[in-house]
């Protein structure tokens, strides 16, 4: 992977990660000011860029930066399901001038255009219903609440049961899925071995077609002399390169993969050699 891949894998996972959190506005100026520089230009840029416009309300912007994909990418999937969908959603641009009005209009545009625009092309997920429900108050405890918490545990045992595979471990907890790797994925850095790059594109490719919220978090080995907490930029780019291999493999957008580099007393095992890898906490969407 060239080091300008890395770069823009490196920018959307941090403007994503501000998009999801609420803060469009400090995401869309991360991705602009990347106009500058030839990572301005590339596909995932653009393409978050029109997502983050459209949640916004903005879909002329929107529409101009899935443009500018198909001109370069005449057969990008995610560019031309935009912009079919911009043409068939017109209260989108309506919600987007209202939602500064109040609290609850601001939730009720987020949660349109999400459900609207981004659900559609395999973007960043709509909050949960319990998220949705809190910005009017939390609903009473009770039968409802117990079944949907049923329904989540039997959903992410179902999706382990579809992920296990050799060379792969896959555990549940609760509503999410684990998956860790057996052995280590990197030889060094964030240089992929074979059998690493073969175990990541067989998980792409069984997570592909899935409406799922992933995190990828990287894991390096402990030396001597080296910090054994707070994380490693080391192990921050292993996440990244992984992020790639498996949007590259899914079919996914890398807008789909939240990137972190775990504590080093995080790590899953013993073993350094083992330990030059990423683990996966994956929830159903």
């Amino acid at each position: 992977m060239s080091d300008q891949t890395l770069d823009v894998v490196l920018l959307v996972s941090r403007a994503r990660g501000l998009a999801r959190a609420g803060e469009l506005g400090s995401a869309l100026r991360l991705l602009r000011e990347a106009e500058t520089t030839e990572l301005g230009s590339h596909r995932d840029v653009l393409d978050l860029r029109a997502r983050v416009h459209a949640q916004r309300g903005e879909t002329a912007e929107a529409a101009e930066c899935w443009r500018r994909v198909l001109a370069r990418h005449p057969e990008d999937p995610a560019a031309g399901a935009g912009l079919a969908r911009l043409g068939r959603t017109g209260p989108v641009a309506a919600l987007g001038r209202h939602r500064a009005r109040t609290a609850l209009a601001a939730a009720a545009c987020l949660t349109a255009v999400a459900a609207g625009v981004l659900t559609t092309l395999d973007g960043p997920r709509p909050a949960r219903a319990d998220t949705d429900r809190a910005a009017g108050g939390r609903p009473s405890p009770g039968a409802s609440g117990t079944a949907d918490a049923g329904q989540d545990k039997d959903q992410a045992a179902a999706l382990a049961h579809d992920l296990r595979a050799p060379g792969l471990r896959v555990t549940v907890h609760g509503d999410t899925v684990e998956v860790a790797f057996a052995r280590g994925l990197f030889s060094e850095g964030a240089q992929l071995t074979p059998a690493g790059a073969r175990h990541l594109a067989l998980l792409g490719e069984r997570l592909g077609g899935r409406h799922l919220d992933v995190t990828v978090h990287g894991h390096a080995a402990t030396v001597p002399g080296a910090p054994r907490s707070g994380g490693s930029v080391v192990a921050l780019w292993r996440a990244l390169v992984a992020a790639r291999e498996l949007s590259a493999a899914s079919g996914a957008p890398l807008t789909a993969f939240t990137t972190d580099t775990a504590d080093q007393r995080d790590a899953p095992y013993r073993d350094p050699a083992r330990n030059r890898t990423v683990t996966l906490v994956i929830s159903p969407g």
